[in-house]
């Protein structure tokens, strides 16, 4: 329903990154965002190798900063 998500989700298709799509609007994706304490949506968490959470983004621009300014060995 969120007409931002969508964009988001086919920017990040072909990025090299291990992804898990969630939705807000299902039980158990209203339960993950309350556990990253997810406000706004859609919403990119980026978690290390042990899952802390490094950085977060929710425009395809915030997003675009966080992965040129962070190796993939980073994220």
């Amino acid at each position: 329903m969120c007409p931002k998500c969508p964009k988001i989700k086919e920017f990040m298709e072909d990025k090299q990154l291990e992804k898990e799509w969630l939705d807000a609007a299902t039980p158990e994706g209203l339960e993950k965002a309350r556990e990253f304490k997810i406000s706004n949506v859609p919403t990119v968490i980026f978690l290390d190798e042990n899952g802390k959470e490094v950085s977060r983004a929710t425009t395809i621009e915030e997003v675009k900063r966080v992965i040129e300014n962070r190796t993939l060995s980073d994220i």
